[in-house]
């Protein structure tokens, strides 16, 4: 009952701002997913190319496990597998030293795939080999003065092997 009592509590505490707050929060939420939705379609991107956009986004935080393992199991399909590993490759070569959190991201997807996709993602990976060494030399100095450069990575030395 004591938890029944101090839900009641908490609840009776909300202003009508709070409950404002929050649903402006939903909505914002729901008007990204909108947003990124529409953008895909306009572009006209695959369902596989949106999952690896989603998982290499800009956002502070991971992708998560269960988008990873998605993207991992489509590389199991041929057509898939041929729409995951060119996003992933795009994330690499068409982005700006400022944007160093996609490339980031993108690197961490592929490591992810090497251990849990396809046997093919291997093989890929080793043919963009020079690619991937030339990530080693990444740095980027962001405006509070940080280094975020990538050579931490794991996919990065085992480039070197």
């Amino acid at each position: 009952m004591d938890r029944l009592d101090s839900f009641a509590t908490s609840l009776s505490s909300l202003s009508l701002y709070d409950i404002k707050a929050m649903y402006n929060q939903v909505c914002a939420i729901d008007m990204l997913s909108l947003r990124d939705s529409a953008k895909n379609a306009v572009l006209n991107v695959s369902e596989m190319e949106a999952k690896v956009r989603e998982a290499t986004n800009d956002e502070p935080w991971g992708a998560s496990s269960t988008l990873m393992q998605d993207i991992a199991q489509g590389t199991f399909n041929f057509q898939h597998f041929n729409e995951v590993m060119p996003a992933i490759y795009a994330r690499f070569m068409e982005k700006e030293a400022r944007q160093w959190r996609q490339i980031y991201k993108a690197l961490q997807l592929l490591e992810y795939l090497v251990k849990h996709g396809s046997e093919r993602v291997v093989d890929d990976a080793r043919s963009h080999i020079s690619t991937l060494k030339m990530l080693r030399n990444f740095h980027y100095i962001d405006e509070k003065g940080k280094d975020q450069g990538l050579n931490g990575t794991s996919i990065l030395r085992w480039s070197t092997t």
